[in-house]
């Protein structure tokens, strides 16, 4: 199983990085937010990777660091959570996504992607106890004004990743709006 790669990343995408290693072979990898964040085009990386061997394909699992994926592999072994499923929870900042686990926020985890009420009330029945918050560098949960922040600007099309990646500089007092104005001004 493939567990490490490293090589230059020739193309990047939300949904997938190619990875050109030093022996001439490229590696398609589905990465998780905080690793597409890291990796630039042309540039060396190192990519935790996780490989999935199905009947019809084998798929490679990009993380930016080992928290991460020590998350993803107690995701997929929860009843109803699939590998893209997942990796779009990891992708989510992992010390936010654990606090919510151990803390019961239904409301929080319903509002990542594909993640209905049934499931998020049985992850966390599931991984309460099982996860390690001291690996995480950002266990603070989300204001409510980050949070609100966030989908407006979502929904004006911009990218979770890039969004997430601005506003964790800003002050924690802030409001909405003034996220909302910094982010734009940011990316002007």
């Amino acid at each position: 199983m493939i567990g490490l790669l490293h090589g230059t990343v020739t193309e990047i995408n939300e949904k997938e990085i190619l990875l050109l290693t030093s022996g001439g072979v490229g590696y398609r990898v589905m990465p998780a937010g905080s690793l597409l964040a890291k990796c630039q085009k042309n540039k060396e990386a190192t990519i935790e990777v996780l490989t999935i061997v199905r009947e019809t394909e084998i798929s490679l699992y990009g993380f930016g660091d080992r928290t991460e994926r020590d998350l993803f592999e107690k995701l997929i072994s929860v009843s109803g959570i699939g590998p893209k499923t997942a990796i779009g929870m990891v992708s989510i900042p992992t010390g936010q996504f654990m606090h919510a686990c151990e803390t019961g926020d239904v409301a929080f985890l319903t509002r990542i992607p594909g993640l209905g009420k049934k499931t998020a009330e049985r992850l966390i029945i599931e991984l309460r106890g099982k996860l390690d918050l001291s690996k995480a560098e950002d266990v603070l949960p989300p204001s409510q004004a980050f949070i609100e922040a966030g989908d407006a600007l979502e929904n004006l099309g911009y990218d979770k990743h890039t969004i997430q990646k601005v506003l964790k500089e800003a002050s924690p007092e802030s409001s909405a709006e003034d996220l909302v104005k910094l982010f734009l001004s940011s990316n002007a």
